[in-house]
């Protein structure tokens, strides 16, 4: 009816102009004839539609939804919320609203004509098309056919970091995290799926394109220099399906760091800070003066050291100093993190900046760090975008405490000595009859000059073109520039009877690493049901480094530091410099048949200068394929089944650190009488080749309910040949040249992980999610160059580690310790019935002893000695029984996550745990003696004391025994005549820990209150971290890493900076 009556009235018009010729006639007739439409219009629609008045909120927490859209599905017309979550529009009985907005599920409402309508949008806890980073491009989850795990922006904020690689450790199943170190910038060790190669661990990292690579060999983080609040994403990619498209540096795993960009829309403030304390979780048990001095009387009538006039009465005593206490403070840590982003369709950008100190809870120790970020892209046509992602960072790290083993110190300095004296001046020792002085830990720690100053730019700048549809190129050109110098004074000191002398030193360093690289993608769909992407490219890398040093001894004054002020005649200088490169070729294709079958197949060629001209290039393919079991039509309509993919994988990844150019040899310098002299640095190796990992991986994804619950399973087997390492050379030639680069050997890596994610209560007032990460992986090295050979682990001279063929790499080697002598029947032998072995001729056999040893109380073994377990039989205790004493690799780790929200508060638990790794507990073998003047740690007061049994009788084997069983340590032997503190199981300890590693809560303010104020979100919190540890380790700290990133040297707990708890008030802000 409606078009019937509009026809009659354009005709009407139409015949009434036809007359008319005049244009204002024409003009005056357009005007009725628009009016009258109007009207009409507005009449049937009346007729028909109706206003509709609405608030759209998230149901999980009540707030309103900014900018969410709202249409009328059978007219198209649309209309977004306002700040306050309302929206108005119009539409018909029966027509369809929908209802959406990004993160949550879609509504649609059929209207009923009701005049207001309020939805509620529930969160999509669907993660199947999330987009994740891959190498050179990205993937929808769903294609992934690789191990994959990724750590979001939430989870980093979740904990105090200093380092992003700190933010992996518990969340990302089959990656293990320990700290190296506690002290400020210290040290982390990665490991991705067990110990990869002999030659250094850490996985390559690479931020916005640029690769970083982990190893620093040293007690410091290559990540240190990055802000993690710049971070949105990481990916950890773990099998070789994944990483074999990065090639020869891909051997340890790899992970993709992706920092934060601009959206389109209003410019965005963002404001991050918090201020935390930190303070030592625990000390280490020693004795006050007055323990120390009835310690030292006891020791003093057995060895004959002499009376002390003032230790006549302990009880008058003082506690003495408290030297953990002067060392250990309340240390401050400040962060602020200050952002503005925005943009249009055309391009995005984002500019932030950020500052942190940090004090360590050692004195003589603190970190500081300021970064800038700036990210732009822009779109120049439809066909082109180019955009540049860059960063910089100047950090400095100063650490007295490591480089003189201060901790060691103060803990081996006597309670006796005062650590100021009353004028201010140094406290120091008084003379004593041994003739032995230390150094005043405090004075030492504050002092000395020890630290790092660092300059990091990297940038990476890029293309993208779009030739036709569904085909691209992408171009990168990025680099990493680093600067650093470090500087190190020791002043004159003279402490009572200890002097020192001064000495200086000043090292200058730079590094370069750009790489050029141009891939091309190919996206298509045919017939609806195959999908393809083919990506191929190539890659230039190069890396320069040179290093300058120089130090003298001898200043005239401890205020001036320079060089030129130090004696000319210790003068020494060095200097380094080298350079590496790679070219690459590579590509990937990855196709899907009906979103159910999926297969990725990877090819990289890598040529590197590692290498000769013979050995240069490595090939590195991969192979993927996956089945979503959950898109058959036979599991489609099964409503409790989410999804259901099943993985497979194999590919072949290389290693290729050995140094730049370890092929050949080059050349050194000397001075002789006729000049200066050349000579070969090392010794060349032709032969040398490529490190290799062949992997196998299959995995299971599976989520029940809507996703409300998610698990992932993976199990693997990980083959690497071709180990490369240093060979070890001949005592008499050690020094005078350096050691070849070899293939050394092989070693197999095998284990499982899962990874469980819960939704277990979600409404619009509570929310309780869960996350467990289980990891399980077994070590064990199948091959070295010749059978019997093995590889040591050693610091100082001393073998802590050994490694060989059919164990696990770089386990603690020593000596078993059975038992201690308590009683006569200890020292002879038994079989397993427990009757006495006799000799020839017919007597007890005595247990195996030290060669050349015999029981005796003065000169041989006697009680309180430990018993050593004879391996080979021979009835002597020699290097022969050394043997494996424990394992740093644990049994299993764990993370247990959970967050809890109630209106606008929010929980965070997650605790991080380790099974069944061993400690090598380095303080606990140095304080072990109690016949050592500097021994302070308590457990040494309850040393092994014997008396005789009948006080009448001679001191005979018989007639005595040990009055306290059970003791702590040895007994007093001034002969040590059976080297109670070699390497030995005692020393090794039980590592497992269970950790509160953060506990957090935290309240944001609801919306409508903050927008009164111009503000978009407001959070504050409070957070804890290492809030609680349960161990049986009696050092500092179970979570041991690797000294300086050493794989030989796992476990070793050599004085290690304690890591610290930490309390922190911060706020998130958003305008």
């Amino acid at each position: 009816m409606r078009h019937y009556f509009l026809l009659i009235i354009k005709k009407t018009v139409y015949m009434t102009l036809t007359k008319s010729k005049q244009r204002k006639d024409y003009l005056r007739w357009r005007l009725v004839l628009t009016t009258l439409l109007v009207m009409v219009g507005m009449m049937t629609v009346s007729a028909q539609t109706q206003t509709v008045k609405g608030v759209v909120t998230s149901a999980a927490d009540g707030e309103p939804l900014i900018g969410a859209t709202v249409m009328v599905k059978e007219t198209k017309v649309g209309t977004v919320t306002d700040f306050d979550g309302n929206f108005v529009t119009k539409a018909a009985k029966g027509q369809t609203l929908v209802i959406s907005y990004i993160g949550y599920e879609t509504k649609n409402i059929k209207y009923t004509g009701q005049a207001t309508v309020n939805v509620a949008l529930e969160t999509d806890a669907s993660t199947l098309d999330e987009v994740v980073v891959v190498g050179y491009g990205v993937m929808k989850r769903s294609d992934i056919t690789g191990s994959v795990v990724s750590v979001g922006e939430k989870d980093i904020k979740k904990s105090v970091i200093t380092s992003v690689d700190q933010a992996l450790q518990g969340r990302a199943a089959g990656v293990q995290v320990t700290q190296n170190s506690g002290s400020p910038g210290g040290g982390i060790s990665v490991a991705i799926r067990g110990v990869n190669s002999l030659n250094g661990n850490e996985p390559l990292y690479v931020v916005d394109g640029v690769a970083i690579d982990g190893q620093t060999n040293g007690n410091s983080s290559a990540l240190s220099s990055i802000n993690p609040s710049d971070i949105v994403s990481m990916e950890v990619l773990k099998d070789a399906s994944a990483t074999a498209i990065y090639g020869s540096r891909a051997s340890n795993g790899v992970v993709l760091i992706t920092t934060k960009k601009g959206q389109a829309g209003k410019p965005t403030i963002s404001y991050e800070g918090y201020y935390a304390v930190q303070k030592i979780p625990n000390k280490l048990e020693t004795m006050n003066l007055r323990e120390y001095a009835v310690m030292y009387n006891e020791r003093a009538r057995t060895l004959g050291w002499g009376d002390r006039q003032e230790f006549a009465d302990p009880t008058v005593l003082g506690n003495g100093t408290d030297w953990q206490g002067e060392l250990f403070r309340s240390a401050p840590m400040h962060n602020h993190q200050l952002s503005v982003s925005g943009g249009n369709d055309a391009g995005q950008y984002l500019i932030s900046g950020g500052y942190l100190s940090q004090d360590g809870i050692a004195v003589g120790s603190n970190f500081k760090r300021f970064s800038a970020r700036v990210n732009a892209d822009t779109k120049i046509g439809k066909w082109l975008q180019i955009g540049v992602q860059s960063s910089f960072s100047r950090t400095e790290k100063n650490n007295t405490i490591d480089d003189a083993n201060v901790i060691e110190l103060a803990l081996r300095q006597l309670p006796e000595m005062p650590a100021k004296n009353p004028d201010g001046s140094w406290g120091y020792q008084e003379v004593n009859q041994l003739g032995t002085y230390y150094s005043n830990p405090l004075a030492d720690a504050m002092t000395r000059e020890n630290y790092d100053k660092g300059l990091q730019l990297m940038i990476n700048g890029f293309a993208n073109v779009n030739i036709c549809k569904g085909l691209s190129l992408r171009m990168e050109y990025g680099g990493n520039y680093s600067y650093g110098n470090n500087y190190y004074f020791q002043p004159e000191l003279t402490l009572g009877q200890y002097k020192q002398t001064s000495k200086g030193s000043r090292t200058s360093s730079n590094s370069t690493y750009w790489s050029f690289k141009q891939y091309m993608t190919y996206m298509n769909t045919f017939a609806k049901k195959h999908s393809v992407n083919i990506m191929i490219g190539h890659e230039a890398q190069e890396s320069k480094w040179e290093n300058l040093g120089a130090s003298r001894a001898g200043f005239l004054f401890n205020t001036v530091h320079d060089l030129s002020v130090g004696d000319e005649d210790t003068a020494k200088n060095s200097s380094a410099q080298g350079t590496s490169s790679i070219e690459s070729y590579y590509g990937r294709l990855n196709y899907a048949f009906d979103e159910r079958y999926l297969i990725t197949a990877t090819l990289r060629a890598d040529g590197s200068s590692t290498f000769g001209s013979d050995k240069r290039w490595g090939w590195f393919p991969s192979v993927a394929l996956a089945w979503r079991f959950k898109q058959e039509s036979f599991l489609k309509d099964i409503g409790w089944l989410s999804n259901g993919k099943l993985r497979f994988g194999w590919g072949l990844v290389g290693n290729q650190n050995a140094g730049a150019y370890a092929y050949g040899a080059t050349m050194a310098s000397v001075a002789t009488a006729y000049g200066t002299g050349f000579f070969p640095k090392n010794f060349a190796n032709s032969k040398l080749q490529w490190e290799q990992t062949k992997s196998w991986n299959v995995g299971l994804d599976l989520s029940f309910f809507n996703n409300r619950i998610e698990f992932i399973f993976d199990a693997y087997l990980k083959n690497t040949d071709n180990l490369l390492m240093q060979a070890a050379l001949p005592t008499y030639i050690s020094g005078v040249i350096a050691s070849p680069w070899v293939n050394t050997g092989a070693m197999r890596n095998k284990g499982f992980e899962f990874t469980l994610n819960t939704v277990n209560i979600s409404n619009k007032n509570f929310e309780w999610t869960s996350g467990i990460t289980f990891s399980l992986n077994r070590n064990e090295v199948t091959k070295l160059y010749t059978e019997s050979t093995g590889i040591q682990g050693n610091i100082n001279g001393l073998t802590y580690t050994y490694t060989t063929v059919g164990e696990p790499v770089a386990q603690f080697y020593g000596y078993q310790v059975i038992g201690m002598f308590e009683k006569e029947d200890d020292f002879y032998q038994k079989d397993i019935n427990g009757d006495y072995l006799l000799d020839a001729q017919g007597n007890k056999k005595i247990v195996a002893l030290p060669e050349n040893k015999e029981v005796n109380e003065t000169t041989g073994i006697w009680y309180g000695d430990y018993i050593y377990k004879d391996l080979n039989g021979d009835d002597v205790i020699d290097e022969q029984d050394r043997t494996f004493i424990g394992n740093p690799e644990p049994k299993f780790t764990f993370g247990i996550n959970n967050n809890f929200r109630w209106k606008g508060f929010d929980l965070n638990l997650f605790i991080t745990g380790s099974v069944g790794n061993k400690v090598f507990n380095y303080l606990a073998q140095q304080q072990s003696s109690p016949m050592s003047y500097w021994v302070t740690l308590k457990s040494v007061c309850n040393y092994a004391r014997y008396d005789l049994i009948d006080p009448d009788g001679e001191r005979t084997l018989a007639n005595m025994q040990m009055t306290n069983p059970g003791a702590s340590t040895y007994r007093i032997d001034q002969s040590n005549n059976n080297e109670n503190a070699r390497m030995s199981n005692i020393f090794v300890e039980n590592g497992s820990y269970m950790r509160v590693k953060n506990l957090s809560i935290g309240y944001t303010f609801p919306k409508k209150w903050m927008r009164k104020v111009g503000i978009e979100n407001l959070r504050v919190y409070f957070n804890v971290q290492n809030l609680w540890t349960i161990t049986g380790y009696k050092g500092y700290d179970p979570e041991v890493g690797s000294y300086n990133q050493n794989v030989l040297l796992r476990g070793v707990d050599y004085a290690r900076y304690p890591s610290q708890r930490i309390y922190t008030f911060g706020l998130n802000l958003n305008i």
